[in-house]
């Protein structure tokens, strides 16, 4: 599965223990980087939502989809 089609599968907006699981962390640790605005995320009505654009710039493959 190339990096596109990774992209592609994820949902528009991850929650929390998605982005956990994605990257291999600890809850606690993805709200951190929200915290410390390192990683964006928005307010949606049954918590924090991840927007997969802001994974993937915050992982630093921002620029290999736009390749």
């Amino acid at each position: 599965m190339t990096l596109s089609d990774q992209f592609h599968s994820l949902p528009m907006l991850l929650k929390v223990r998605q982005v956990a699981d994605f990257t291999g962390t600890h809850e606690r640790t993805v709200r951190r980087w929200i915290r410390d605005g390192r990683l964006g995320a928005v307010e949606h009505p049954s918590g924090l939502r991840v927007p997969r654009r802001a994974l993937w710039r915050f992982l630093g493959l921002d620029l290999a989809l736009s390749a």
